[in-house]
C-alpha cells in the first residue's frame, strides 16, 4: 500500500512537472519523444505553439527570461505546491532523487513548451496522472495551478505572460482531472 502511495506521489508530481513545462510550449521536439503523435499530443503541441509565440512575435521562453527564469519558477512552484495541503500530499516521500527528476522533467517541459530549446521527454499529461489515487480532481488541479501563479508572482512575471503560462496550465485540466 506504501508503495502504491509513493508510486501515486511520483506519478503527480511527474504530471505537475509535464503541465509546468507544458506551460511555456510544446514545440515539434515534443513530439519526437514520443513514438507515434496521437491526436490527444498534436491537439497539446497546437495550443501549446500558440501560447508560446504570442502577439510580438517573440516566444515565451525570451519574453520569460530564458532558462534560468523558467528554472526559477520551476522551483518556486515545486515549493508552493509541496506545501499546499490539497496537492502536495501527493510528494510526500518522494526521494531528493525522484524530486530532482520531476524538477528537470518539469523544467524541460515548460522551456520547450515556451519555445525554447529544451526537450521534454516524459509522458503524456494523461498517461502521467491517469490512476492516481483514484484520480485528480478539480480542486487539486486548481491547487497546483495556484502554486504556479504564485511562483510567476514571486518572479515578477508580466501580466500578459503569466496569463499565458496560465492558460497553458489550463489547456491541461482535461488531460489530468479524472474525478
Amino acid at each position: 500500500m506504501k508503495l502504491s502511495k509513493s508510486l501515486a506521489t511520483l506519478l503527480t508530481l511527474i504530471c505537475i512537472t509535464l503541465i509546468v513545462v507544458t506551460t511555456f510550449r510544446l514545440s515539434p521536439s515534443f513530439a519526437r519523444s514520443t513514438p507515434v503523435m496521437s491526436a490527444q499530443v498534436s491537439a497539446e503541441k497546437v495550443t501549446t505553439d500558440l501560447i508560446a509565440q504570442g502577439s510580438s512575435g517573440r516566444s515565451l521562453y525570451t519574453r520569460l527570461g530564458g532558462y534560468n527564469a523558467i528554472a526559477a519558477v520551476i522551483d518556486d512552484s515545486a515549493t508552493f505546491i509541496f506545501a499546499d495541503p490539497v496537492i502536495g500530499k501527493y510528494f510526500i516521500g518522494l526521494s531528493t532523487n525522484s524530486k530532482q527528476r520531476l524538477r528537470q522533467l518539469l523544467v524541460d517541459q515548460f522551456c520547450q513548451a515556451a519555445g525554447g530549446p529544451c526537450v521534454y521527454t516524459g509522458r503524456t499529461m494523461k498517461l502521467s496522472h491517469s490512476g492516481m489515487g483514484g484520480g485528480l480532481t478539480n480542486s487539486e488541479f486548481n491547487a497546483f495551478a495556484n502554486g504556479v501563479s504564485q511562483a510567476l508572482d514571486k518572479n515578477s512575471v508580466n501580466p500578459p505572460d503569466k496569463a499565458d503560462v496560465l492558460a497553458f496550465v489550463e489547456s491541461l485540466r482535461s488531460k489530468i482531472v479524472e474525478k
